[in-house]
């Protein structure tokens, strides 16, 4: 447990999570979660922190912005060990891979599926730089809600919300030629291919 929530942050260093919320995406439950996140708020990992959502609510012809402050936990940058437990927690297991390949080449038509961002070799080393990229990028025939559903499973093991997309091998085509910056931030940075039947370099 201790170790999936300092996963959780040292992945996702920018966020600020209430218990509940990272318990969700941890499948590990709420009180847990408070007892660690006191636990190293003590040791200084952790900092008290605010954020601000903006929802937008509609009532008939109206819109009326929403803003909710929310309490909770941050990664402290300034704790002392910060880069050796990156170094020592954050990479990947070969499981998760092999569990990706194994889903994406079962389900549906899969053309092109690239890893980056958390995956690649460089994120403990620059993980506030590389916290806006990619983690997982899909384009080929799949329903999104069966992407979606595993992904939820694969961020519970990893310990962070991934950052993904799902298109058609078609949007992919154009959006490459395009230099599209979203391709161009998981492409030109460190990456690998599980599948990749487009002949992408």
């Amino acid at each position: 447990m201790r170790v999936k929530l300092l996963r959780f942050f040292l992945l996702s260093p920018e966020k600020v999570y209430e218990p509940k919320e990272a318990a969700k995406i941890s499948c590990t439950s709420s009180g847990a979660v408070s007892k660690e996140a006191r636990f190293l708020l003590s040791l200084g990992f952790l900092k008290t922190a605010n954020r601000t959502d903006v929802f937008i609510k509609k009532n008939k012809n109206k819109s009326k912005i929403i803003k909710k402050r929310v309490k909770g936990f941050q990664l402290s940058q300034t704790f002392p060990y910060l880069l050796a437990l990156r170094n020592l927690l954050v990479n990947v297991s070969p499981a998760s891979r092999e569990r990706m390949l194994r889903f994406f080449k079962n389900k549906g038509k899969i053309k092109l599926l690239v890893l980056g961002g958390i995956f690649s070799n460089d994120f403990a080393v620059d993980t506030l730089d590389s916290s806006g990229r990619l983690d997982l990028l899909i384009a080929g025939e799949l329903k999104r809600g069966a992407a979606e559903r595993f992904i939820k499973k694969v961020e519970a093991d990893v310990g962070k919300e991934l950052n993904w997309t799902l298109m058609s091998a078609q949007e992919f085509d154009r959006r490459l030629a395009m230099h599209d910056k979203l391709l161009r931030d998981i492409l030109d940075y460190p990456h690998e291919f599980l599948i990749n039947k487009l002949g992408v370099e």
